[in-house]
């Protein structure tokens, strides 16, 4: 499976369950939030650790995200997007709604500020030691219950 961009994000297309972004890593297993296709959303969940030691610059830099991260996320159909941290573990959470999610990730990994944002996330940041062959960054969850 090929790399799309940087060492962040991946997206690799495996049958028939799974598709991983690690960076976002994305399982297609997931109930929509509505039952309207055109407005159909995914629930994405994915962990990572936190470097104990950038703990408060992680958490300074998140508290000013920089605008052009900002509008990238939006423009690549994410939305609701929340990063949760408890001791040294991140959890991430977002809504896909978009029809081509390697598309919209390949354009995420070509924004230069993004690129840059990256570059410094990364050494902040550990992969989980049990990473699946497909991910190389944030790990993904399946989603396994969900009530509205």
């Amino acid at each position: 499976m090929a790399a799309l961009f940087s060492p962040l994000f991946r997206v690799a297309l495996r049958a028939p369950s799974r598709r991983c972004v690690p960076g976002l890593s994305v399982v297609t297993q997931h109930r929509p939030l509505s039952n309207d296709a055109e407005t159909s959303s995914k629930r994405m969940g994915m962990m990572i650790k936190l470097r104990p030691e950038h703990k408060e610059e992680y958490i300074r830099y998140h508290a000013a995200v920089w605008p052009g991260v900002l509008a990238t996320i939006r423009e690549c159909n994410i939305s609701n997007y929340s990063i949760f941290l408890r001791d040294d573990l991140l959890f991430g959470y977002f809504e896909y709604s978009g029809t081509d999610i390697k598309a919209d990730f390949a354009k995420m990994g070509k924004c230069p500020e993004t690129q840059k944002w990256w570059t410094l996330m990364k050494p902040m940041q550990q992969p989980l030691d049990n990473l699946k062959e497909d991910e190389d960054w944030w790990a993904m969850m399946d989603e396994v219950f969900h009530t509205d």
